[in-house]
This record gives structure tokens, C-alpha cells and sequence, in this order.
């Protein structure tokens, strides 16, 4: 995918605290991209590059000049509309480049910090990676862990296990 080279330059030209406040500033792009008025905006031929650019830099409140100026760069290229890509490439690359990572637990009751701890440092330990776990409510019995940038899912659902258990014990017999 093209987007890489734009991240790549931002690597080559930033540091790691720099690259992290541009992920931030730009973080919330996945939420307004799903909206209408912002695809609208941005797929418009008859919308000006500067336009959007000043649209993307209003609604997300952009001040940094090297973001504003991918921005311009990106809107030039017609590459706006993979905004979001570069927005997750750009995470997996902060987290690369710090070895701090990001995952979810998802589960249907919140587990107990103790908990999460545990998991955190195992899976920390397993991947020789610094794994943080933010809880998710889910609408499934059991738990699920996903760490994305890892392409990490580890997942136990009460449903498998007795699917399982039938299963064995139809054997057994």
C-alpha cells in the first residue's frame, strides 16, 4: 500500500514523542470518517484541496505544522481518503518503535485489576513486549483478549468449552 511511504518519511523525520502527538492529533480521524459530510467533503471533486485540508485541520483541531502539512501533501496526492490506513499504520509503527503496546479484554463482567495485571504480564513476558489492557464489555460468555498490533486473539468462550465437553464425552461412549 502507497500510505507507507508517508509514514516511513514521518519516521525518518520526527521523533518518537513528535510521532505520537501526530497520531494523536489524527487519532480521531476513524471516528468522523464513517460520518456522511465527511466522506462527502472528501471524495468532492468539486471541493478544493485547501478546503478539505482546512476542514480535517478544524474538525480535529489540528495546530502541529508537520501534520497540517501531511495533510496538504496527502490532499494533493488524493490520498485523503486513506487517511484512516495511515492513522493505523502509524500506531503500529509508534508501537514498534517504543515497544509499548495497546491491547483489549473483552468480557461480558468486569474483571478485577488483579486480573488484567496477571494477563498483562504474561502476555508482556510471552511477546518480550510492554502489553497494556484496556476492558471492553461484551455481550459473550467468556473473555477474549485481542492485541492488534501484535496480531495477538487469544479468546475462551463458555460456549466452545461445552461444545467441547459434548464432544469428549460422545467419544468417551
Amino acid at each position: 500500500m502507497s500510505i507507507k511511504k508517508y509514514v516511513k518519511a514521518l519516521v525518518e523525520t520526527s521523533t518518537k514523542e513528535h510521532l505520537e502527538t501526530i497520531y494523536n492529533q489524527l487519532s480521531v480521524i476513524n471516528s468522523i470518517a464513517k460520518d456522511d459530510k465527511y466522506k462527502l467533503i472528501i471524495l468532492s471533486p468539486v471541493i478544493s484541496n485547501d478546503e478539505k485540508v482546512n476542514f480535517i485541520v478544524e474538525s480535529l483541531k489540528i495546530e502541529d505544522s508537520k501534520t497540517i502539512n501531511l495533510l496538504k501533501l496527502l490532499a494533493i496526492k488524493n490520498r485523503l481518503p486513506e487517511l484512516p490506513a495511515l492513522v493505523a499504520l502509524l500506531k503500529d509503527t509508534i508501537a514498534d518503535l517504543t515497544d509499548n503496546y495497546i491491547g483489549y479484554v473483552y468480557s461480558k463482567e468486569n474483571l478485577a485489576e488483579s486480573k488484567i495485571a496477571e494477563i498483562e504480564s504474561k502476555l508482556s513476558n510471552r511477546f518480550n513486549k510492554n502489553i497494556k489492557l484496556e476492558q471492553k464489555t461484551s455481550d459473550k460468555d467468556g473473555i477474549q483478549v485481542y492485541v492488534d498490533s501484535l496480531n495477538v486473539e487469544i479468546a475462551v468462550y463458555e460456549d466452545d468449552i461445552k461444545a467441547k465437553l459434548i464432544t469428549d464425552i460422545i467419544r468417551a461412549i
